[in-house]
C-alpha cells in the first residue's frame, strides 16, 4: 500500500531514514524537528511494515517569467531488507500520478551519487539543472571582508539571487530564504554578504569547506570570505553550466533550456 505519512509514522519513518541516510553533522535531526512535514511524505508498507519512502516538497520553477509548480524529489530510500523489488519505481511511479493531479508542471531531483543520473532516465528524467564548481585557495593580495546577512536582508538577496539565474530557475519565497539562512547559521558557518553602500553586492551561504551557493563573488571577495571563515581552501558553487546538478521530468510541454536549482537540502 502507498500513501502519505500520518504522525503515527514518525518513530519508523525517522528509523528508515537514519539506516539510509547516516546523520552528518546534526542534520538529520535538525530535518525533522524544523522541515519535515508528514503531508509531503510518500509511505511504501508492506503489512504495517514501512519498506520505503520519499519526500514529495512543492516548488515553483520560473520558465522564461512564467511561474510553474513541481515536485522536488528528496530522501528516496529503501530498507535494506526491502531492496530489489521494486518499490522505488513504483513509490516514483505514484508521485507522477499525483504531480498529475494536480497539475505540476514537472518532477524534480538531485541525484545523491552520479551513477543515479543513469537509474532515473528509464523514468522520464533528463539532465536540466547545472552550475559551476571551483575550488579557491587563499593568496595574499588586498581583500574585502563580508558581513554575516539576517532576514533583513532577503529583499536584497532575492533580488540579487533573480538577476543572476538563468531563465529557468527556482524561485524561493520569503519563508523559503529564512529556512535557508536558519539552517546555514544553525547547522553550517552562515550566510555572508558584499555591500556596497547600502547595497548587497554578492552574497554566500556557507557550509564550514563549501559555498554553497554564491554569487557577485569577485578575487577580493573571495580573499575576504577566505578570511572570514579562517580556511585557506574553500569550494565554490554558483550558476552556470559546466557541471550536471539536477535533472527533470516533465508532465506537459518539456522546457530544453538548462536552468538552475540548489539550496534544496542537496
Amino acid at each position: 500500500m502507498i500513501r502519505f505519512a500520518e504522525q503515527r509514522d514518525l518513530p519508523a519513518i525517522y528509523s528508515l531514514w537514519e539506516t539510509c541516510f547516516p546523520d552528518e553533522g546534526g542534520f538529520n535531526g535538525y530535518f525533522f524537528s524544523h522541515l519535515y512535514e508528514p503531508q509531503h511524505t510518500l509511505l511504501l508498507m508492506q503489512e504495517n511494515t514501512l519498506c520505503a519512502m520519499l519526500q514529495m516538497l512543492p516548488y515553483t520553477l520560473s520558465v522564461n517569467g512564467e511561474l510553474r509548480e513541481i515536485t522536488y524529489i528528496y530522501g528516496v530510500c529503501t530498507h535494506p531488507s526491502h531492496r530489489r523489488r521494486g518499490y522505488a519505481a513504483e513509490l516514483l511511479e505514484r508521485s507522477f500520478a499525483l504531480d498529475k493531479e494536480k497539475n505540476r508542471a514537472a518532477s524534480i531531483l538531485i541525484p545523491a551519487e552520479k551513477w543515479l543520473f543513469e537509474f532515473y532516465r528509464p523514468f522520464g528524467y533528463a539532465e536540466t539543472f547545472y552550475l559551476s564548481r571551483r575550488s579557491l585557495t587563499r593568496t595574499a593580495g588586498e581583500f574585502e571582508l563580508p558581513r554575516r546577512l539576517s532576514d533583513a536582508h532577503i529583499p536584497q538577496i532575492n533580488a540579487l539571487y533573480e538577476a543572476s539565474c538563468p531563465p529557468l530557475h527556482i524561485t524561493r519565497s520569503r519563508e523559503e530564504w529564512s529556512r535557508q539562512i536558519a539552517m546555514f547559521d544553525a547547522l553550517g558557518v552562515g550566510v555572508y554578504g558584499w555591500f556596497d553602500g547600502a547595497a548587497l553586492t554578492a552574497y554566500a551561504f556557507c557550509w564550514e569547506d563549501t559555498a554553497q551557493e554564491a554569487i557577485g563573488l569577485t578575487a577580493n571577495r573571495e580573499r575576504g570570505l577566505l578570511n572570514a571563515l579562517s580556511r585557506e581552501t574553500l569550494t565554490v558553487t554558483a550558476p552556470g553550466s559546466e557541471t550536471a546538478l539536477g535533472v527533470a521530468k516533465w508532465h506537459d510541454r518539456s522546457c530544453a533550456d538548462n536552468g538552475y536549482i540548489n539550496l534544496m537540502l542537496n
